[in-house]
């Protein structure tokens, strides 16, 4: 046997994998078609949000707090700056805040709402319609991606894992007895493999059809005509709902560029043949209602990035073992919404990967749900 356990794909939640499979003595393997940290997926955008309340769903919570944890005992370990709490705010009409005000009340979670006045005071920088509520979630911020994989595979290196980038996996070959790994005309035999080639899973595994599809999404940064408004002290992420469109964005890492997204409403695309170039016609809306609802930012963008979401038919993550593909556990795609998990899923499919009992039920994410082999 070449290791214990191999990871494929070394990126956001590869690389967490190979950090806790390597923290529990585990000999593990990884393969990164690229680098960790590299900008051609999902992991990248030098911003992803943290929240604690969560619209997806209440039964994300209790991962959610796992989760932050393990982001501080990452930054203790490798020394980095990794997450950042600067709160958040969600301005939406009240009806769309039920989640996250269900999921709060339930699991004792802090939290405010707000009335458009009373916000208007407390977040001068947005405007606000006369039915806007905004959700105050104090305990959220958000974790730098690109550091954030690369600290956690440079971890994994430290503790005994070898990581070989630049190698793209061609075909897996699962047994009873373990799984055979081919690259090309290089092959590796070893006991057990954790798929975690988010768009690219399906490629991988064109046995399972993954009813996935991957969506084209743009990452736009617009300069601030106030700086010290958009401090990370002065203005929390945040996210909003309006006219049909989710959007969100954060606060400036360098005192001049924030960074703004739409969630969702992307192309369909094939990730081996992406546009990684960005139009016009990319950023126009977000450019509006930057204008609107943001006045203080000049809603001419400055530069802008493609980055991906791997969507699932229920909006739930794909995570567990797969029927007749014997030594295989499957780590994404995690539908969009992800990253902020990247730590406690990397555990829980370690402990998956070695024979324990995951310490959290993931028996909603289970891939059996959505495929047939």
């Amino acid at each position: 046997m070449d290791a214990d356990v191999a990871v494929i794909g070394v990126g956001t939640m590869g690389s967490a994998a190979a950090w806790q499979l390597a923290s529990r003595g585990a000999k593990v393997l990884g393969f990164e078609r690229y680098a960790p940290g590299h900008d051609k997926g999902a992991g990248h955008g030098e911003t992803r949000i943290f929240r604690t309340a969560y619209g997806e769903g209440t039964e994300y919570v209790p991962f959610l707090q796992e989760a932050k944890k393990l982001w501080r005992q990452l930054e203790t370990e490798t020394g980095n700056n990794i997450y950042e709490e600067t709160g958040r705010i969600i301005i939406s009409e009240k009806k769309d805040l039920e989640t996250e005000i269900n999921g709060a009340n339930l699991h004792n979670l802090p939290y405010e709402l707000l009335d458009a006045q009373e916000a208007s005071v407390r977040f001068p920088q947005h405007k606000y319609e006369e039915n806007d509520m905004v959700y105050v979630d104090p305990e959220a911020g958000f974790v730098r991606p690109e550091l954030a994989i690369q600290a956690a595979s440079q971890r994994a290196i430290e503790l005994g894992a070898r990581i070989y980038c630049g190698v793209s996996v061609t075909a897996i070959e699962p047994d009873d007895a373990g799984v055979t790994i081919y690259c090309g005309e290089e092959s590796f035999r070893v006991g057990h493999v954790v798929v975690s080639a988010g768009a690219w899973a399906s490629k991988l595994l064109p046995q399972l059809s993954l009813p996935v599809w991957v969506e084209r999404q743009i990452l736009v940064w617009y300069r601030a005509k106030n700086p010290d408004a958009f401090t990370l002290e002065n203005f929390p992420t945040f996210a909003r709902e309006r006219e049909g469109h989710r959007w969100y964005g954060f606060p400036s890492l360098d005192g001049d560029l924030v960074k703004v997204a739409f969630h969702h409403g992307g192309d369909t695309v094939d990730p081996d043949t992406i546009d990684r170039a960005t139009h016009k016609e990319d950023t126009e809306l977000l450019s509006n209602f930057i204008e609107r609802y943001i006045p203080d930012l000049d809603p001419n963008p400055v530069k802008a990035k493609v980055c991906m979401y791997t969507n699932t038919p229920d909006n739930h993550f794909i995570i567990g073992p797969v029927s007749g593909l014997p030594n295989v556990t499957m780590l994404g795609p995690m539908a969009g919404h992800g990253f902020k998990f990247a730590p406690i899923m990397g555990k829980l499919v370690a402990e998956v990967a070695t024979g324990a009992t995951p310490a959290l039920n993931i028996d909603m994410f289970r891939p059996d749900r959505l495929i047939r082999v």
